[in-house]
C-alpha cells in the first residue's frame, strides 16, 4: 500500500497535502505545491468549563465533536508522538524547501483544533477521500469553527500512508510547505488527528493556530 501525502503536484510515490488560503483578510503563506491551509491572527479557546475529558483527552462540548469521546487510546497516542516531534523539530530548527527556518516555541495541543484534525481523518477516511475539502465543500476553516476554535489563524496539514508517527513527519518535513506550517512562528496550538482506513490504510491531520 502507498504513501499518501496530497501536495497538487501528483507524487506518485507518496501525496502530501497542505493548502494555503487566506482566512479573515490575511494572506496565505504556504507553498502552492502542498494542500495545506493557512492563515494569520489571533487565537481564542475556550476554557476547561466547557469540555469534558474522556480517557485523559478534553473533548470540546461542540455536537461536531461527539464522535471523537470514544477515540481508541492507541490512536490517542500516536497524535501525542507527533506533537512531540513537531517540538523537537521546532527547538531545533530546519530547512523547509532550501528555506532556513530558525528554532521557534514549542506547539500546545489545543482539544477544538484536535477535534477538527481527528473529525477530518475520520471523514476522509468513511467517505473515501484524501483532500482538504471534504465531498460537501467544507475547508478546514470550517472545521475549525464547527469544533469551536475562534482564532483568526489557521492552517492544516493531512497525510496517508504511514502507519508511525515519525513516518508520517519525514514525508511533511520533506515536503517545502508541510515543513513551514509545522516549523512557523506565528503558529501556537496544534491539533493532531490520526484514524486508520482509507484508500492509503493511514490517515494524518495537523491542524494549527496561534
Amino acid at each position: 500500500m502507498g504513501s499518501a501525502v496530497t501536495d497538487g503536484s501528483g507524487m506518485s510515490a507518496s501525496s502530501l497535502t497542505n493548502t494555503t488560503g487566506t482566512t479573515q483578510g490575511f494572506p496565505s503563506s504556504a507553498s502552492s505545491a502542498v494542500t495545506g491551509s493557512g492563515g494569520m491572527g489571533t487565537a481564542s479557546t475556550s476554557t476547561s468549563s466547557s469540555m469534558s475529558t474522556t480517557g485523559g483527552v478534553v473533548v470540546p462540548e461542540a455536537p461536531y465533536c461527539e464522535p471523537t469521546e470514544d477515540w481508541d487510546p492507541a490512536w490517542a497516542e500516536l497524535e501525542q508522538e507527533i506533537l512531540e516531534i513537531v517540538n523537537q523539530v521546532r527547538a531545533e530548527g530546519a530547512t523547509c524547501g532550501g528555506q532556513s527556518m530558525p528554532p521557534v516555541g514549542p506547539l500546545m495541543m489545543d482539544p477544538e483544533l484536535q477535534c477538527a484534525a481527528r473529525m477530518h481523518s475520520l471523514d476522509m477516511a468513511e467517505r473515501d477521500f484524501f483532500d482538504h475539502d471534504n465531498p460537501d465543500g467544507d475547508g478546514p476553516n470550517d472545521r475549525m469553527r464547527a469544533a469551536g476554535y475562534m482564532g483568526r489563524g489557521w492552517g492544516e496539514n493531512i497525510a496517508g500512508g504511514s502507519r508511525t508517527a515519525e513516518g508520517t513527519m519525514d514525508q511533511w518535513m520533506n515536503s517545502a510547505g508541510h515543513c513551514r506550517n509545522i516549523m512557523s512562528g506565528d503558529y501556537t496550538l496544534i491539533g493532531v488527528g490520526y484514524y486508520p482506513g482509507g484508500e492509503f490504510g493511514h490517515l494524518w491531520t495537523q491542524t494549527f493556530g496561534g
